[in-house]
């Protein structure tokens, strides 16, 4: 005991263990071991011994006190409570037992006071009141600054309104007062995983599958944390793991299905049949499960929404509704705004936005400001959804996620329109049936390779979409290689899509470009060196030839392609909004496709454009493309230098022209459907759209 009173306490508990040996019911030794261990704030650990003691000798008040000293301390008052009226009668009095009952009555108090804070601030979450709740959670952590749940509510909320670093920091709070709380655990590292800090996401949902290695969000957001850094393995392995957990009945683990058909589109071991074939397996699980979810909604409802009886006049204005979450300054607003721009004053088409997104800007209000009616749906389900489309009259209802975040494909499942189909934020089919067409173009789908790993039917505009160039964009400036006397490659795109094979490749091209550098643009640096540097330096490629930037603003990314000369586009899923921003800002993107769609997103850029001399069909043809350009830089510096008039006057990039031959497309949807005749693919050709802007 003298070794526990000096403080000594690692040389103690040897001593009282030994002692238990020889006598397994030493009261006194189990008293002082149970005491020990509650200095040290093991109270699990120490209540077995106190127990013991106060079981042996349960007239010795100090025993019934250590033991009620472990119960408080391990937050078990209503065991405390009882524990204290058996004390009691066992002749527990005086001053250290009323001590006991006014922290009793004092936690009771305050326990009391933490649920009632929590029921008015889960009221209003509930009704989806996030910053009339956030008052209420800003409360609480003042006045119970302990109280881990509290910190937890005021994380998620300030999270909810976009105070992200405010909301890191109450969640690290909370993670520290609720060191075994997997949730906590996995919230934080949901949200620095979304600020790309990728190590230390995945140290914290470590941590939460060590505390319960069944816990599927955890395994969710790990197979995004996996995705982001482009381990592809690792990723399907934690999102098989939430889909399982799922199928167990795990709620919120929706999204885990689409998330691995993104993987599978980046991983170039994936051919396209497998991929059709995924892709076709989770098509059918939404439609069976959310016409299972309809059928039973339908019954507690007295019926489905009622499907109003549609004019079938082929030529009267359309209603056409858009699915999306990424209508802001995302990169969708730059291909999607030009058009909701041209139809804003249309006779013929009314557009009605269904935005699955909270966040607003000044791009989200220019388009509402487009569309004829705008509903905010983020927090509504399937069926909410489906009698709002219904209640509208839409007549082409057109997703614009497929398989990406913040999709609503249940609710296309429910078919709440007579058309719908699927355009341009996602680059493969949906796999449902429920979806008749997928708008493509030539340059993107050409025809007679692709039909068969759609099961839409496939339509082919004048041009697969349109692009807005961000205002911010600098001028084109003089090519680098002039200056500089090197050749510098870049990439501009997400680091998931650099992988193993893709840096190969562009190492050939580098090693035969004396004194050629790479550039890499928005990528997290400390992943870029620990994974990319490795695979240069197997390859030959330094480091004092790399040069990483992380993502920094739209000015400074923008401004990073002035040291561009080619940019160099991965495999299998190349880039649509960054070579566009690229072709914009003078740089021609070099692109190897291959079998599946996403491998020919920067294809369909440059063909738009006229710029086939870019897009090799194989690793070969990549470098013989690369060092006739690098070899040739009175070319280049003539292309970059007229790059931006070229994009300008090409009809693929006129608004009013793709605006033009997307209604015709529509129209003739329509006008199946009103005939009574199965979706089929078909085309609209260059010169029907430039006739129909003309009028």
């Amino acid at each position: 005991m003298g070794l526990q009173i000096a403080g000594k306490l690692a040389l103690a508990e040897p001593l009282y263990r030994s002692i238990l040996a020889a006598d397994p019911a030493h009261a006194g030794a189990h008293y002082c071991l149970g005491m020990l261990l509650v200095q040290l704030r093991r109270p699990a650990d120490a209540m077995p011994h106190l127990l013991a003691a106060v079981n042996t000798q349960p007239q010795l008040a100090e025993y019934w006190l250590g033991y009620l000293e472990a119960l408080l301390l391990a937050g078990d008052e209503p065991k405390a409570a009882e524990t204290l009226t058996i004390a009691r009668r066992h002749g527990l009095a005086g001053s250290a037992a009323d001590d006991v009952e006014r922290r009793l009555t004092a936690r009771r108090e305050r326990t009391e006071a933490i649920q009632r804070q929590e029921a008015a601030a889960m009221a209003l979450i509930e009704q989806g009141l996030c910053r009339e709740a956030l008052p209420l959670a800003r409360e609480m952590t003042e006045r119970f600054p302990d109280h881990g749940l509290g910190w937890k509510i005021l994380g998620a909320m300030l999270w909810s309104i976009g105070s992200e670093h405010e909301a890191i920091e109450a969640m690290r709070t909370s993670v520290r007062l609720l060191p075994n709380d997997a949730e906590a655990h996995k919230n934080l590292a949901a949200a620095v995983n979304k600020m790309q800090r990728l190590d230390d996401a995945e140290k914290h949902l470590r941590r939460a599958l060590e505390i319960d290695p069944n816990y599927g969000p955890a395994h969710l957001v790990l197979g995004h944390n996996y995705q982001i850094q482009g381990r592809y393995a690792e990723a399907r392995r934690s999102l098989e793991a939430a889909i399982a957990a799922e199928s167990n009945g795990a709620a919120g683990l929706d999204s885990a299905r689409s998330l691995k058909l993104f993987v599978l589109n980046n991983d170039p071991s994936v051919d396209a049949d497998l991929l059709f074939a995924e892709h076709c397996k989770v098509g059918a699980h939404l439609e069976s499960t959310e016409r299972a979810a309809a059928r039973v909604g339908g019954r507690r409802r007295h019926g489905r929404p009622a499907r109003r009886r549609r004019d079938r006049d082929p030529d009267r204005c359309l209603e056409v509704g858009f699915v999306s979450g990424d209508l802001y300054n995302h990169s969708i607003g730059h291909f999607i705004e030009p058009l909701l721009s041209q139809w804003q004053h249309s006779r013929t088409v009314r557009t009605t936005v269904y935005y699955v997104n909270k966040v607003e800007d000044p791009m989200s209000r220019r388009m509402r400001g487009y569309v004829s009616a705008w509903h905010a749906v983020c927090d509504w389900s399937s069926a909410q959804l489906e009698q709002r489309v219904v209640d509208d009259g839409i007549d082409i209802l057109i997703d614009l996620s497929g398989h990406t975040a913040l999709h609503r494909l249940a609710t296309f499942a429910r078919r709440p329109a007579p058309i719908q189909a699927s355009w341009l934020g996602y680059p493969n089919t949906t796999g449902m049936s429920c979806v008749d067409y997928y708008l493509a173009d030539k340059h993107f789908l050409p025809p007679g390779r692709f039909e068969r790993y759609f099961t839409e039917k496939l339509v082919y505009l004048p041009a697969a979409w349109t692009f807005q160039p961000s205002s911010r964009a600098p001028a084109v400036n003089a090519l680098p290689a002039l200056a500089s006397g090197r050749l510098t490659f870049g990439s501009f795109n997400r680091i998931a899509k650099i992988n193993e094979p893709t840096v190969r490749l562009w190492c050939r091209l580098l090693r035969a470009v004396p004194g050629s550098r790479m550039l890499f643009a928005g990528v997290p640096l400390d992943v870029a060196k620990g994974r990319l540097s490795p695979w240069f330096a197997a390859e030959g490629i330094g480091q004092e030839r790399l040069s990483f930037h992380a993502y920094a603003g739209q000015e400074h990314f923008f401004a990073l392609h002035n040291q561009v000369d080619i940019g160099l586009e991965p495999m299998p899923y190349s880039g649509c909004t960054t070579s566009n921003h690229a072709l914009w800002m003078g740089v021609p993107s070099l692109t190897c496709v291959g079998t599946t769609p996403a491998s020919r997103l920067t294809a369909a850029n440059l063909g738009q454009l006229g710029l086939q001399e870019f897009i090799a069909v194989n690793a070969e043809d990549f470098l013989a493309k690369g060092l006739r350009w690098a070899n040739d830089l009175p070319a280049l510096a003539g292309l970059r230098a007229g790059l931006r008039a070229h994009w300008q006057a090409a009809p693929a990039r006129n608004h009013q022209f793709f605006a033009a031959g997307m209604e015709l497309a529509l129209r003739r949807m329509w006008r199946h459907w009103c005939a009574g005749l199965p979706p089929q693919s078909f085309e609209i050709t260059a010169d029907q759209a430039a006739a129909k802007a003309a009028q």
